[in-house]
């Protein structure tokens, strides 16, 4: 089985003061929200109002709005495995990155099939895509032939997530993978994601090697709209399991 074994090379590895693992990749991504705000425009009678000597007693609506804001990232990121437990990876991420002076380290649990937690709210994009792919049981054992498929779905109280992965071919060690997302906020007032991506993956090692995401949120009023695209690249440069490593071009 495909996860055992990725399991007891894990476990079996020297006792050390380090991490069990650690995996360096480079990152960039870019991030823009847009937001607008409509109005009818025209004027509306306030008849509760003291009214002003020869000045209609009329409150005019304000022009329409719109903000759009642009993050970028670009530099590397460490991913630490530190314990697997239960089949559960425990993970700490360290982000290099130019826009920031200094590093910043956060933790994160990846569960069997590749549901991620983490204990910051403002995780980088890339590691919000890397960190489930970390996950020991993601890819189902079994034969990788192209048109291959699996899903990664879960219901909860605030939204409702499917991913589906589908292979699309492989190259020696490698396989070639496309991922499909779609995420529903129950919440009347929550943005729905739909995201689409491509990498290669090394099931041998339970590890992703480089690739490309991008996902689209969008939600609506009567008169605003809030829409939120991201888009992430990543390429792998060293990882202390894997002494010669696979290339990293898809």
């Amino acid at each position: 089985m495909l996860a055992a074994l990725t399991l007891a090379f894990l476990i079996d590895a020297p006792v050390t003061t380090g991490p069990l693992r650690e995996v360096v990749y480079k990152v960039a991504s870019v991030s823009t929200r847009a937001l607008s705000i409509e109005t009818f425009g025209g004027s509306v009678p306030v008849n509760d109002q003291p009214a002003t000597p020869g000045m209609p007693n009329t409150l005019f609506a304000p022009q329409p709005t719109a903000q759009r804001f642009t993050t970028g990232e670009d530099g590397t990121l460490v991913i630490d495995v530190i314990a697997v437990d239960q089949d559960v990876v425990r993970a700490n991420v360290t982000e290099h990155l130019r826009n920031r002076s200094t590093p910043r380290t956060y933790a994160a649990l990846v569960s069997p099939n590749g549901l991620v937690s983490f204990n910051v709210p403002d995780p980088s994009p890339t590691a919000r895509f890397l960190l489930p792919l970390f996950a020991i049981r993601f890819a189902p054992p079994g034969d990788y032939d192209p048109g291959s498929t699996w899903h990664v779905s879960q219901n909860m109280d605030v939204e409702d997530l499917d991913d589906m992965f589908t292979v699309t071919g492989q190259d020696g060690a490698l396989l070639l993978v496309d991922e499909q997302e779609t995420i529903r906020v129950k919440a009347a007032k929550g943005m729905n994601f739909i995201g689409s991506g491509k990498f290669t993956y090394k099931p041998s090692l339970l590890i992703p090697i480089s690739g490309s995401f991008e996902e689209h949120g969008s939600r609506g009023t009567m008169d605003s709209n809030d829409e939120m695209r991201t888009t992430v690249h990543f390429d792998r440069v060293s990882d202390s399991r894997d002494s010669a490593p696979a290339p990293t071009k898809q």
